[in-house]
C-alpha cells in the first residue's frame, strides 16, 4: 500500500503539498508558541526596536505607570484593530524588559458601563460608538512618579509606522519632565499673527507654523527679540530664522554665546518668499527679501551665496501654470524636491529623512581657512543644477523662461551643512559701541573659543514655512510631503545632545516615493511639454486674431478678417490640437497601466513570493534526495 502511494507518479505531488502543509504549520506554530520571533523585513526596520528606544529605556531613573485600554469589542468588530492591540501589547511587553520592569504596565478592558469605562472617560480617552449608546476603547495613559501625564487617546492602525516613535516620545518626555530651552529669533511669523485692523479675517489672526508647534513638544522655546538685552542663562541651544538687520548689541551677544561653546541652528534665505508677502494684504512687498547674516557666517567659515538661489532640474517640483481654464504642468527650477541620496546618510540628522521641500532656496560654500573648523554637509543639490538670480524669481517668475534659460553647472551645491570647531570672535576689539555703556556690564569678553561649538546652517527659510510642506486635503485632513519638520526637529535634539528620538522619528513619516512611477510620469510629461507648449502659443496668437475681429468695427473690422489660408491653420491647428490630447491621453492610460502591472508585482511579491519559495525548496531537495538515494541504489548494485 505504502509503495503504491510512494511511487514515482505521485512523489512529487506528496513533496509539494508536504511543502504547503509545512508553511502553514510553521504559521500557526509561530502564532502561538513563538509570538517574540520576528523577521522584519521592511525597509525601515518599522517592527524593529531601534538603539534609540533601548537607550531611553536604559536611562530610566524612576518608575513609569503605563496603563493601556481596549474594549475586546472593537477587535471582534473589526480585526484590524485587534492585530493592531497584539502589536500595541507586544511593544509595551518588550519595554518592560529593556527597562528592567522600571515601566509598570497594566491592561484593562473598559467594558460598556463598567468601572473600567469610567476611568478612561476621566482619563479623557476617546470613544469609538460600536453601536447605539455604546463606546468603546483604545487608548494609553502613562505617568511619572510626580504625576506628570501622557497620553494617546485612541490608537489608530494607520499610525503603526509610527508607533514605536509615539511611545518612545512618552517615555522621554515623563523620564525628562524638565523640557530643554531653545532660544528663538525671528522676524516671520512663525508664532502666529494677530492684527484686529486688518482688512480680512485671515490677515487678522493667523495660527502658528506647524513646525514651531512640534518644536514645542519637545522644547521650551523662548522669544529672543532685537531688543534682548542678554541670552537667558543656562540657554545652550540658539535658533536664528531668517536674521536680517540684527542689531549690533544682539549680533555680539550672538558671537560671545557661540564661543562659550553654545549651539546654533540658522536658517538663512537669499529670497525669502515667506517674507515677500504682506501678512495684511497679502501683495507682494518691494525690497530686499534676503537674509542678511554674513558677518557673523564668514567668521564661522561659511558663506551664503548672495542675490543667488539654486535651480535644480532633477529636484524641480511639478507646478501648475496658465489660466484656470487651460492649465498645463510643468517643472519649477527654483521649488526644490531633494530625495535622500542627496542627504548625508550616515548623519544623525538626515539618516531617516526621506525627503525635503525647499523654495528659491540659496547655496553655502565652505571659506573655512582654520585647521580647527570642519564643514561637512549635510543636504545638497544634484549635478544637474545651476545658479539663477534672485531677482528672476522675486515677482511672478516665469518656470517655462527658467527652464528654457536652463544650463546645468555639473556642479553639487549645498544646501544645508554642519560646521564644528573653536572659533574666532567677530568683535576683537570688544563690544560694539551702542551708546549704552550698562548694555554690555558685568559681562566678560573673549576672542576665542573656550570650548568647542557646533552650528547647523541651512539655506533656506521657506521651507519652514506649511504652504511648502503640507498638502491639504479636500476632507480637511493635512498630509505631510515632506520630511522638514522632522529636519528640524532632528536637528534640535542633535544639537541639544539627545539623539535617540532621531532616528525613530524618520520610520513612516512620510510615504517612500515611488521612483519609477514618477520617473515614468516625468518621462510622458517632458515628451509633450516642448509641443503643448508650441501649440498653445499658437492658439494664443490665433484667438487675439479672432479678438481683434470681434472688437474691431467699419475698416478697422475689414483688416483684421483672416485670410483663408489663416481659416485653413487654425481647422488645422484644432486637428493637431485634437491630436495632442489623443496623445497625452493614451501616454496617461499607459502611465496607470504601468502602475498597475507595478501593483500587481509587488502584491504578488508580498502575498506569494515566500510560500513559492517554499514549495521551490522543497522540489529541490526532494530531487537531491532522490538522486542520492539513485546513487546509493547503483552502488548496492554495483556490489
Amino acid at each position: 500500500m505504502l509503495n503504491r502511494i510512494l511511487n514515482k507518479e505521485n512523489r512529487l505531488t506528496i513533496i509539494v503539498l508536504l511543502a504547503i502543509i509545512s508553511f502553514f504549520s510553521f504559521n500557526v506554530l509561530n502564532k502561538n508558541f513563538f509570538k517574540n520571533l520576528r523577521f522584519d523585513l521592511t525597509k525601515s526596520n518599522v517592527y524593529t526596536l531601534s538603539p534609540g528606544t533601548k537607550s531611553i529605556l536604559k536611562s530610566i531613573n524612576e518608575p513609569l505607570d503605563f496603563k493601556l485600554f481596549y474594549t475586546k469589542q472593537i477587535g471582534d468588530i473589526n480585526p484590524v484593530y485587534q492585530n493592531y492591540y497584539d502589536r500595541v501589547k507586544e511593544i509595551l511587553e518588550q519595554y518592560v524588559l529593556i527597562s528592567n520592569n522600571k515601566i509598570k504596565f497594566q491592561i484593562f478592558n473598559p467594558k460598556p458601563f463598567s468601572n473600567e469605562e469610567d476611568k478612561a472617560v476621566e482619563y479623557g480617552l476617546q470613544g469609538a460608538e460600536i453601536m447605539a449608546g455604546v463606546y468603546g476603547y483604545f487608548g494609553l495613559i502613562a505617568t511619572n512618579s510626580t504625576d506628570d501625564e501622557e497620553k494617546i487617546i485612541f490608537f489608530q492602525p494607520d499610525r503603526s509606522p509610527f508607533l514605536e516613535y509615539d511611545l518612545s516620545k512618552i517615555v522621554t518626555n515623563l523620564a525628562n519632565p524638565n523640557r530643554r530651552i531653545v532660544g528663538l529669533y525671528t522676524q516671520l511669523p512663525m508664532l502666529g499673527t494677530f492684527n484686529p485692523l486688518a482688512k480680512t479675517q485671515d490677515a487678522a489672526a493667523a495660527p502658528p507654523w506647524t513646525v514651531y508647534n512640534q518644536m514645542k513638544e519637545f522644547f521650551e522655546v523662548t522669544r529672543i527679540h532685537e531688543k534682548t538685552r542678554s541670552i537667558p542663562e543656562g540657554l545652550e541651544l540658539l535658533m536664528l530664522v531668517h536674521p536680517k538687520k540684527i542689531p549690533d548689541r544682539l549680533m555680539y551677544m550672538i558671537d560671545q554665546f557661540v564661543l562659550r561653546g553654545g549651539k546654533i541652528l540658522v536658517f538663512v534665505d537669499p529670497n525669502s518668499e515667506t517674507e515677500g508677502f504682506s501678512p495684511n494684504q497679502n501683495q507682494p512687498t518691494s525690497g530686499d527679501n534676503s537674509s542678511n547674516l554674513s558677518q557673523l557666517l564668514n567668521k564661522w567659515g561659511v558663506e551664503l551665496v548672495e542675490n543667488k538661489v539654486v535651480g535644480d532640474l532633477l529636484s524641480a517640483r511639478r507646478v501648475e501654470i496658465g489660466s484656470s481654464d487651460q492649465p498645463s504642468v510643468t517643472d519649477y527650477l527654483a521649488w526644490l524636491d531633494i530625495k535622500k541620496d542627496h542627504m548625508d546618510s550616515e548623519h544623525q540628522i538626515t539618516s531617516k529623512v526621506q525627503r525635503l521641500t525647499l523654495a528659491t532656496s540659496g547655496f553655502l560654500k565652505n571659506n573655512n581657512n582654520n585647521d580647527n573648523i570642519n564643514f561637512k554637509r549635510l543636504v545638497w543639490s544634484t549635478t544637474q543644477s545651476m545658479q539663477i538670480d534672485s531677482s528672476e524669481v522675486r515677482h511672478s517668475p516665469d518656470p517655462t523662461d527658467l527652464l528654457r534659460n536652463f544650463v546645468p553647472s555639473n556642479e553639487e551645491l549645498t544646501l544645508a551643512a554642519e560646521i564644528k570647531g573653536t572659533f574666532q570672535s567677530n568683535f576683537p576689539d570688544g563690544p560694539p559701541d551702542t551708546g549704552r555703556k550698562e548694555d554690555f556690564e558685568g559681562i566678560e569678553h573673549i576672542n576665542n573659543s573656550i570650548k568647542p561649538s557646533t552650528l547647523i546652517v541651512v539655506a533656506d527659510a521657506d521651507m519652514l514655512y506649511d504652504e511648502y510642506w503640507l498638502r491639504y486635503e479636500q476632507s480637511g485632513d493635512v498630509v505631510p510631503i515632506a520630511n522638514n519638520a522632522d529636519f528640524t526637529v532632528n536637528i534640535l535634539e542633535y544639537l541639544n545632545g539627545t539623539e535617540d528620538l532621531i532616528g525613530l522619528r524618520g520610520k513612516g513619516s512620510t510615504s517612500v516615493p515611488f521612483t519609477k512611477v514618477e520617473k515614468i510620469q516625468k518621462e510622458a510629461e517632458q515628451k509633450f511639454r516642448a509641443k503643448e507648449q508650441e501649440l498653445l502659443e499658437r492658439l494664443n496668437n490665433y484667438q487675439g486674431k479672432l479678438e481683434n475681429i470681434q472688437k474691431g468695427s467699419g475698416e478697422d473690422k475689414e483688416k483684421s478678417l483672416l485670410t483663408e489660408k489663416e481659416v485653413a491653420e487654425i481647422d488645422k491647428f484644432r486637428q493637431e490640437m485634437i491630436f495632442v490630447r489623443s496623445e497625452l491621453r493614451k501616454v496617461q492610460n499607459a502611465l496607470r497601466k504601468d502602475i498597475e502591472d507595478l501593483d500587481s508585482m509587488l502584491k504578488f511579491f508580498n502575498i506569494f513570493f515566500v510560500p513559492i519559495l517554499l514549495i521551490i525548496a522543497s522540489i529541490v531537495l526532494g530531487i537531491i534526495e532522490r538522486k542520492k538515494r539513485h546513487q546509493k541504489h547503483i552502488v548496492r548494485e554495483t556490489n
